[in-house]
């Protein structure tokens, strides 16, 4: 079937995608380069982990174990997905409009490496703030996101072509990308408002830990909060050239950098807990490593500081963590007995322990 300008759809089609090849595979290989690039930098990361943090539990090395399997494994599919285009298929337009299984399978694992990420810092927030339904929301947004791109990877092993493909599924692209984007923007925006709020109710000497832990918080989530909306930007204004495609598959490697670099700044976190709070811990870096439990302890006092109590004028901070932390003792209270017995007065003596327990 032939247009009425004499022209067919075929033709239209390769037409228009000879225009934006420059454009298409340009922004590709760029995004495949950068992304192998911070592959790179996520071994590394891994690699002092491991090295940092040995008595981690076992379920967190799993997890950091599995985000660099999949790393490499998504390495390893731009790569296969970048010599096709650029060797096999070269000088054959029509091939590209086919694109390779390893596309395919590359958006399978970007898809599994996001709700991981999330769901990291999903559980930081719930830790830190101690209420379920911000928490419970970007679950909900994550698995959601999940389930769209198992949708997607189902969907594009049947043969199609970029254009069908994108045409039958717009709506469900968009919203893939629009619910990534929508989570790492509240969790971003959660932990920085809790933050701030603590900031001002809290004491002065947390303005260093609450502003650091603010600085981590953005920095990790703007991270993947400038990849995802580069990406829905440039879905949204430019899906006809195909250009998002190289935002694209740079996600997963900021999904994967992200969480690392969260787990491996709490070394860092720990020394300006020593140093801020030195009545939290006394930290001995020779004999002991920081746990997410510690961090979570840190989090938490820097959440809620302890008020003075009004007995003793000297307070210490409760240390909840399992891990071997020395802590600084608290001075004994010395027990109080207020004598009632005198009209019109009253005075206050203070008693030794043995004599209180014997006047008792």
């Amino acid at each position: 079937m032939y247009s009425p300008s004499g022209v067919g759809p075929h033709c239209t089609v390769m037409s228009s995608i000879s225009g934006s090849i420059p454009a298409t595979v340009g922004a590709l290989e760029v995004g495949i380069l950068f992304a192998i690039f911070l592959s790179g930098v996520c071994t590394v990361q891994v690699y002092v982990y491991f090295h940092q943090y040995p008595k981690d539990p076992w379920g967190l090395k799993l997890l950091v174990a599995l985000i660099w399997v999949l790393d490499l494994t998504h390495s390893i599919l731009l790569c296969h997905l970048i010599y096709t285009i650029t060797v096999t298929q070269y000088g054959r337009q029509e091939d590209l409009l086919i694109p390779p299984k390893s596309l395919n399978a590359s958006l399978l694992i970007s898809g599994l490496m996001g709700p991981l990420e999330q769901g990291w810092f999903t559980y930081r927030l719930f830790k830190f703030t101690k209420t379920l339904p911000l928490p419970v929301l970007c679950f909900t947004l994550s698995l959601l996101r999940l389930a769209g791109s198992i949708g997607l990877f189902s969907v594009s092993l049947d043969e199609m072509t970029l254009y069908a493909f994108q045409d039958r599924l717009l709506w469900l692209i968009a919203a893939v990308i629009i619910v990534g984007a929508a989570v790492d923007v509240i969790l971003v925006v959660a932990l920085c408002y809790h933050l701030r709020f603590w900031s001002r109710d809290g004491f002065q000497r947390m303005s260093r830990l609450v502003n650091q832990l603010m600085t981590w918080t953005i920095e990790t989530g703007a991270i993947t909060t400038t990849g995802a909306l580069a990406l829905l930007i440039t879905f949204l204004t430019m899906h006809d050239n195909f250009i998002y495609i190289g935002f694209f598959v740079l996600m997963a490697k900021l999904f994967a950098n992200s969480l690392l670099f969260s787990l491996n700044a709490r070394e860092r976190f720990a020394e300006i807990c020593a140093e801020v709070l030195p009545t939290l811990t006394h930290v001995s870096h020779s004999s002991h490593r920081f746990t997410p439990l510690d961090l979570d302890v840190m989090e938490s006092h820097a959440a809620a500081p302890t008020l003075p109590s009004p007995v003793s004028p000297s307070w210490s901070w409760t240390e909840f963590s399992a891990a071997p932390v020395l802590l600084r003792q608290p001075h004994p209270r010395v027990p109080i007995r207020i004598r009632t017995d005198v009209k019109r007065q009253s005075s206050v003596s203070f008693a030794s322990p043995s004599t209180a327990a014997s006047a008792y």
